[in-house]
């Protein structure tokens, strides 16, 4: 081999080799460009996940609802950290469901609202700390397949939101693809860009949630302050009602006790009447004593004394018959000691039919009927307070007579109910009150029955209810039969009326012996 071969020879080779450099010095330059073009697309990325961070910060305010702060971060992670497609599940039907309730980067009629795919989740993937990782290099589970197919999205990640330890929703971003540098693969700095705006959103929701307790302490403190206004309010006006309802109760006895005056009048007439004329006829025998004694006649003398002397019984049993009247006057008008005792119920419910009658009599000339009394035998004494059952007993007969006097009244007129004008059957209407006493079952009864025009059925649930009454204005103040109605109750007992209209009336008190 000559010279110049050897030289074109070493030429080639030296060529072979500089090329080969070249060659390697142009890749380095590739792969230098690629990582630096990558590592400025990833810093570019990461300040457009910090913009992201500090405008949605700004945003999401205390009581910032939580459907806006879900749709704007939708937005924000698909526009501002090149992702393809965002989706906010939020929960459904069931435990651990979710389903898509918010999403950017899809096109419409993605997905059906009217009936979503539920996609269940683990527990143990919705709490704080947990996401999910899915790139060209992770393993495909159920879970990351079962979103792939629900959301149609290839890679993503995803976080829960938490509040008040539960997810309250979860949200998936990703690509379609990833091709580094201008898609590169998800990793670990995603999720944490991800994990800081759910972070942000739980502590918006958590403000809020602290902000909205205060606010309803505020408004629990205005509500007590209202409510014990209102209480002081109703205490005092409970406290004029009872004021308001003495009176009235005060009342109510006082025109009870004025109808009994002349009656009680009538009543303490007659031993009066008795007293007077045996006090007369004493004086008389006293003189025609001294004559006697004058003339020596001890017979004559003895027989005149036994007749002072019985004559001075009279007066003393007609005197205490006075005073028992007073007395039970005085007891009728004064409070009710609320003390029971042993108390003679015949006895009580003829002094008051007769005391009833003799007022109405003396109130109104004109004012006549016929009472009958069946006393039961064997009642005895009841332990009962009996200035109060008087009230009642008296309220009822009182009630009895102003029934039969007006049907008499209107039977006069030719209105009495089922009586004609022509009708002299009707108009012979006799009124008689009836006032019974018996034992039935271990039980006192009491019955006070007239023959009136009886009580309208559509009223005759009404009749106990304080201050229904069915007199003309100024005549009755709804109280009696009221008052009665408790009075009998705080006895343990019952006050029951039968009724029929056109026919009459009977209330029945009823007593445990």
């Amino acid at each position: 081999m000559d010279e110049n071969s050897h030289s074109e020879e070493e030429l080639k080779k030296e060529i072979a080799y500089y090329k080969k450099q070249l060659d390697q010095l142009s890749g380095q330059s590739v792969r230098h460009d690629f990582a630096q073009t990558t590592l400025r697309h990833s810093l570019r990325q990461k300040n457009d996940a910090f913009a992201a961070i500090n405008i949605l910060q700004k945003k999401y305010v205390v009581g910032t609802p939580l459907h806006n702060m879900f749709e704007e971060t939708a937005k924000a992670l698909t526009t501002s950290l090149n992702m393809n497609r965002t989706v906010v599940l939020v929960p459904a039907s069931s435990q651990n469901s979710f389903k898509p309730g918010h999403w950017y980067g899809y096109p419409a009629g993605q997905f059906n609202i009217a009936d979503p795919k539920e996609i269940e989740l683990p527990p143990a993937l919705l709490r704080n700390g947990q996401f999910l990782l899915i790139n060209k290099k992770a393993e495909i589970d159920e879970i990351a397949r079962q979103i792939q197919d629900v959301l149609a999205i290839s890679f993503f990640i995803g976080v829960p939101v938490i509040h008040d330890d539960a997810a309250v929703g979860f949200i998936i971003t990703g690509r379609l693809v990833e091709r580094p540098p201008f898609s590169p693969v998800l990793d670990k700095g995603d999720i944490d860009s991800l994990t800081t705006i759910t972070s942000l959103i739980s502590t918006v929701l958590q403000n809020t949630s602290s902000v909205e307790l205060q606010l309803a302490k505020k408004e629990i403190e205005k509500e007590n302050i209202i409510i014990t206004e209102q209480r002081d309010q109703l205490e005092k006006t409970l406290k004029d009602l009872k004021a308001a309802q003495a009176q009235l109760i005060q009342s109510e006895k006082m025109a009870s006790l004025g109808e009994l005056t002349a009656g009680i009048a009538h009543e303490i007439q007659n031993p009066l009447n008795f007293v007077n004329n045996f006090s007369d006829v004493n004086a008389e025998l006293i003189d025609e004593a001294k004559l006697e004694m004058e003339k020596g006649n001890i017979v004559e003398l003895k027989a005149i004394l036994n007749d002072i002397k019985d004559n001075e019984q009279k007066i003393n049993h007609h005197g205490k018959r006075a005073d028992a009247i007073v007395k039970n006057m005085l007891q009728h008008s004064r409070t009710s000691s609320g003390q029971k005792e042993p108390t003679d119920i015949n006895a009580l419910a003829d002094e008051y039919l007769r005391l009833a009658y003799h007022g109405l009599r003396a109130k109104d000339k004109s004012f006549n009927a016929t009472t009958k009394t069946d006393f039961g035998e064997n009642i005895g004494t009841v332990n009962l307070i009996p200035q109060d059952i008087g009230r009642v007993i008296l309220n009822l007969i009182n009630n009895a007579f102003y029934a039969v006097d007006e049907k008499k009244k209107h039977t006069s007129t030719g209105s009495v109910q089922n009586a004609r004008p022509d009708d002299l059957v009707g108009r012979g209407y006799e009124p008689i009150v009836s006032l019974c006493t018996k034992k039935n079952n271990g039980k006192v009864e009491i019955s006070v029955k007239d023959n009136g025009n009886g009580i309208p059925q559509k009223i005759v649930d009404k009749i106990f209810q304080p201050f229904f009454t069915t007199k003309p204005t100024g005549q009755g103040t709804g109280l009696g039969l009221s008052l009665s109605y408790d009075i009998v109750k705080a006895h343990g007992g019952e006050l029951k009326v039968e009724t029929k209209e056109g026919e009459g009336t009977e209330f029945i008190i009823k007593l445990s012996v």
